[in-house]
Order: structure tokens, then sequence, then C-alpha cells
């Protein structure tokens, strides 16, 4: 029985990236037993969470949009909307629907 403080080793998902810990509830890594049962819970919820496993480094939700936009450009609403500054100048923006990346104007 173990009691008291106690060393352990164990694995914990960083995006090879950006350098973001993969958390899920409350920020707080999950630490794994071994590099392959966090690569099998990873690929298990990929799908929900973003992040991939690619067999060779892991990328999370931000990298891989950041990566999508890089290569085809960014996606941006029709809309625009428009920010009254009463002692400034106006703005109007939307912001990229892939990545979240704002883009800004100022108003004449």
């Amino acid at each position: 029985m173990k009691r008291g403080f106690v060393s352990e080793c164990h694995v914990v998902i960083y995006c090879d990236g950006c350098g973001d810990i993969y958390t899920e509830n409350e920020n707080e890594s999950i630490c794994f037993d071994s590099v392959n049962q966090a690569v099998h819970y990873l690929n298990a919820r990929s799908a929900g969470v973003g992040w991939i496993y690619d067999g060779d480094k892991v990328h999370c939700d931000g990298c891989l949009a950041t990566a999508i936009c890089a290569d085809r450009g960014h996606t941006f609403p029709d809309t625009w909307q428009t920010t009254k500054r009463l002692l400034g100048i106006s703005t109007r923006s939307r912001t990229c629907t892939v990545c979240g990346v704002p883009e800004i104007e100022a108003l004449p």
C-alpha cells in the first residue's frame, strides 16, 4: 500500500504546434499510464474535441484550424458587425468561421 507523497511517472498530451496541454474539464490535464493509452484515448475522442494524432505528431484544434486557413484562406461571413465609438473612429469586424481570427476595418 502506498502512503504519503509518492513520485510516479505519467504521460500528458501537449500540442506539437503551439504547446497547449490537452485538457477537458476545468483545464486540468489528464494523466495517462503510457503513451499507448494516451494515443488510444485521443484517437477515440478526436472527432469530438478536434485534437489529432497523425502517427507522428499531436495537433490541437487551434493549430489545425490555423493550418486550414493558411492553406485555403480564411472563411469570413458576408455580414459585418459595426462598433460605434463615441469619441473615436467606428469600426466594423467579422471573424473567420474556421480559425477565429478577426478582420477589423476602420469606418470613415
